[in-house]
């Protein structure tokens, strides 16, 4: 399914794991695989340049709250080694610490470092730390860096907050949700719901 993505983003990721989620997404023709920027240099040699499916990673990852410079490193050796998607965790502490200007200042810096490799650029918010007002403002920010995709995440289908979330992000941007369901759970429960993207954990 090509609105599905797997992500691979537990502490214990093996290189057994890393074959086995390549062969899923091969599998079931999924959209991307997620993994830690450790082992993306490892699956761009075993998928190579060609492969249908999107190569992503994360930066900052989980909490956003490093420094600008240090996620700036992040994404250049990730793009180095093969990510054509880079997913940036929003600076919650910044944003809710009277520093609203900084996490648009990061994001328009690491959006231009993204897009001039032609890589796709989402930043990751977590969305229960937001009101409706303050998800829209960060909405706005990530779109004025130039986001392409906007990642919530959700634990099931609820489609009340679902279309609370999907309200604020302008057509123009990807809408992602991340699920703790399995690929049956999530082919079943989602698959009547508009969404660009939905990923899964292996």
């Amino acid at each position: 399914m090509k609105n599905l993505e797997l992500t691979l983003l537990s502490p214990n990721v093996s290189t057994m794991a890393i074959e086995q989620a390549l062969t899923m997404v091969e599998s079931h023709d999924l959209a991307a695989l997620t993994v830690p920027p450790f082992w993306v240099k490892k699956l761009r040699r075993n998928m190579g340049n060609a492969h249908p499916a999107l190569l992503a990673t994360v930066v900052g990852y989980p909490f956003g709250f490093g420094r600008t410079e240090t996620k700036q490193i992040e994404t250049e050796w990730a793009l180095k080694d093969g990510a054509n998607e880079i997913q940036v965790v929003f600076n919650t502490s910044a944003w809710f610490s009277n520093s609203n200007g900084w996490p648009k200042i990061e994001l328009a810096k690491l959006g231009k470092l993204i897009h001039a490799q032609e890589a796709l650029f989402t930043v990751m918010v977590e969305s229960s730390f937001f009101d409706e007002e303050n998800f829209a403002k960060v909405v706005k920010v990530a779109t004025d860096a130039g986001v392409d995709f906007i990642q919530s995440s959700m634990k099931s289908v609820d489609y009340q907050d679902f279309e609370k979330m999907k309200a604020a992000i302008p057509i123009s941007v990807g809408f992602k949700i991340a699920t703790n369901e399995t690929y049956q759970e999530a082919v079943k429960s989602w698959g009547k719901v508009e969404i660009d993207r939905l990923c899964i954990p292996f």
